[in-house]
């Protein structure tokens, strides 16, 4: 099986990792702290910041951050099962200037420092990465935004969310998972079904 997996959220544990550096941040700011706790996300109107402050956080600070983002937990053992069992794993993100100056080195020393396999690394023009999963035959993404993976689905590819805290709302009738765990077992199911 091709198997299409996001790198931030799906990989990295990445928001934990902002979430971090925006109170970091705020404090330089206003000092205002999270004002809204139930925001779709941590930059969509959880601090009382412009969306100019955003973009120009993200451009400024994302390289830094992304060199020293944690794996998210039991990715890497997971993924190496996969592989073991004869699937491909294709990295499949929207990592971009401005927000990275070189976003396929960043991303290729990340992986290399924290010993993860995979089969190729594909960095998308855009958000939606339906066009590479098609030129690259996946039989199933994952990502973390319920929005991209809607998009996905309705170009048909199989797509599943990864969840996360800020798309547990977001959900509804697309098929999810909670871990990397639960992945595996998906996976393996899915697999079962086509023999």
């Amino acid at each position: 099986m091709n198997i299409g997996l996001d790198i931030d959220n799906v990989i990295t544990a990445f928001d934990n990792s902002i979430l971090k550096e925006f109170l970091l941040e705020d404090k330089n700011k206003r000092n205002t702290g999270i004002i809204n706790k139930h925001a779709k996300h941590i930059n969509n109107g959880m601090f009382d910041w412009s969306r100019e402050e955003v973009d120009e956080f993200y451009n400024n600070n994302m390289e830094r951050i992304a060199k020293d983002l944690k794996p998210r937990r039991n990715c890497k053992k997971y993924m190496d099962k996969l592989l073991q069992d004869g699937h491909k794993l294709y990295l499949i993100s929207h990592r971009a200037y401005p927000h990275y100056k070189n976003p396929e080195q960043t991303t290729l020393d990340w992986l290399e420092k924290n010993k993860i396999n995979y089969t190729k690394l594909i960095l998308s023009k855009t958000p939606d990465k339906a066009k590479e999963c098609k030129e690259n035959n996946i039989d199933i993404m994952i990502d973390d935004r319920a929005d991209y993976c809607r998009k996905m689905r309705e170009s048909g590819i199989n797509c599943i969310l990864m969840f996360t805290k800020y798309n547990r709302k977001d959900k509804e009738n697309l098929p999810f998972v909670t871990s990397w765990k639960n992945l595996y077992e998906e996976i393996t199911k899915l697999c079962k079904k086509e023999m």
